[in-house]
């Protein structure tokens, strides 16, 4: 997980860590503040579809995608 390059994308994009969790939440999927900074930490392992979800209101690219979630399982 790398989670400095998902928070440079978030606030590159002038968006908050508050406003890409409500846009997660009105996709339907529930994601509290608690789940998502224990998944930067890598504390517990982010969900398929809330890697997707979070793709989607950060309009990560599919390479993005695999750079910041998968890149340890990868390398």
């Amino acid at each position: 997980m790398n989670r400095d390059k998902l928070l440079g994308i978030i606030k590159t994009q002038g968006k908050t860590v508050h406003a890409v969790i409500n846009e997660v939440n009105e996709d339907g999927i529930t994601m509290s503040y608690s789940t998502f900074y224990k998944g930067l930490r890598d504390e517990r392992p982010f969900k398929a579809n809330e890697i997707i979800s979070l793709s989607h209101a950060v309009a990560l690219t599919r390479k993005e995608v695999f750079d910041i979630f998968f890149a340890d399982l990868v390398s």
